[in-house]
């Protein structure tokens, strides 16, 4: 979930029974972030980080867009910048052809997954498997998903119940690197490990 529209619902929460609603854009870490606010009666863009409208109900279009510092975002909305959610972060594990045995480096980067995923608790965790292309659609699909499920039980032994794993197998499908068929390329033997 893009956290600019979770920081606006927290925004529009606080200002619930108020005269006027604030809606601001924070920085999302990526190159290209926009909102757009509207109203039943006009909308306003916002498309600049700090860029802030007022909205007062749905029968009155939204202020003129204005521009808030980041002290002045900080000083006003610290209580809901405290509880918004922490950006999602992922992790790629490798393994050995055609098996659910982790490489040596790999073994590092899962226990930096299950730190993170211990400190993000309660979260959601989607375990991702992937496969080269040497062998049938039909096997890398089950090898995929083994990988995948192999992980999720790492983790289900380590963490608690308030952590949410999903599993998912794309065998060959969207590869990490694009080779042809039956090509043995090991990093696309592959789980992701996308905690949010």
């Amino acid at each position: 979930m893009n956290k600019n529209f979770v920081f606006i619902s927290l925004i529009s929460l606080l200002f619930i029974g108020c005269s006027k609603t604030t809606v601001v854009l924070l920085d999302s870490g990526k190159s290209h972030n926009a909102v757009l606010v509207s109203t039943d009666k006009g909308s306003s863009k916002l498309d600049k980080v700090g860029t802030f409208v007022h909205l007062k109900d749905k029968e009155n279009v939204p202020s003129e867009v204005q521009t808030m510092s980041q002290k002045e975002i900080e000083s006003r909305f610290s209580k809901a910048l405290a509880i918004s959610p922490l950006a999602p972060i992922s992790y790629i594990l490798y393994f050995k052809p055609n098996s659910t045995e982790l490489t040596k480096e790999s073994e590092d980067t899962l226990q930096n997954a299950i730190n993170s995923i211990s400190e993000r608790s309660p979260c959601s965790v989607d375990i991702i498997g992937h496969t080269d292309t040497v062998g049938s659609n039909k096997q890398n699909m089950q090898v995929s998903l083994k990988r995948a499920e192999h992980i999720k039980s790492v983790l289900k032994n380590k963490e608690s119940s308030s952590v949410q794993l999903t599993t998912k197998g794309y065998g060959e499908e969207d590869l990490l690197l694009k080779t042809a068929d039956n090509i043995a390329e090991a990093k696309n033997r592959n789980v992701e490990i996308f905690i949010k």
